[in-house]
C-alpha cells in the first residue's frame, strides 16, 4: 500500500498538526501505508529543508521508502519528451511507474489527468486522493514493491 505526495500538498501533509485533508493520509501511514518519494531528479528541488528531514523521519519509522533516481531517470526522460503529457511532472509519473505506487495525493489538475491516463499509469490504473472526501481510497491503494529495494 503506497502513496506519492505531490510537492503542492507536501507542506500541509508534513505540518503538525496536518490539515483536515492530510490527516487521513497520516493516519493511514500509521496503520501500515507507505509513502514513496525520491530525493533525486526534480524531487531534489521540491523536497528541501525541514521537509527533507521530516521525510527522513518517516523512513526511519518504516512509513516511507526513498526510491533512488537511478531507478526511474530513464523513464522520466522518455516521459519528458511525450507531447501528450499535460503536466510538468514526468518525475512523479516515472516514480509511480517504477515502484508500483498507484495512489497520488495532489491538487494539480494536469497531474491528476496524467496520473489517471491509461497511457501513463496502468495495470492497475492510477487513483488520486485530493482530500478527506477520498479517504476510501486509502484502503485500496497498492504498491507492487518494484524498484523499492
Amino acid at each position: 500500500m503506497c502513496i506519492i505526495v505531490d510537492a503542492n500538498k507536501l507542506g500541509s501533509f508534513l505540518a503538525d498538526p496536518p490539515d483536515e485533508d492530510s490527516a487521513p493520509v497520516r493516519e493511514w501511514l500509521d496503520k501500515g501505508g507507505i509513502l514513496v518519494y525520491s530525493t533525486g531528479s526534480i524531487f531534489a528541488k521540491e523536497v528541501i529543508g525541514r521537509a527533507k528531514g521530516k521525510l527522513a523521519d518517516y523512513v526511519r519509522a518504516g512509513k516511507a521508502k526513498v526510491i533512488p533516481k537511478e531507478r526511474f531517470i530513464n523513464d522520466e526522460r522518455s516521459l519528458e519528451e511525450r507531447r501528450d503529457r499535460r503536466s510538468d511532472d514526468p518525475h512523479v509519473l516515472a516514480l509511480a511507474r517504477t515502484c508500483g505506487a498507484r495512489l497520488l495525493y495532489t491538487g494539480d489538475n494536469d497531474l491528476i489527468a496524467d496520473f489517471k491516463n491509461k497511457k501513463f499509469i496502468d495495470k492497475p490504473r492510477g487513483k488520486v486522493y485530493s482530500g478527506s472526501a477520498n479517504a476510501n481510497l486509502l484502503t485500496r491503494s497498492a504498491c507492487e514493491g518494484r524498484g523499492m529495494r
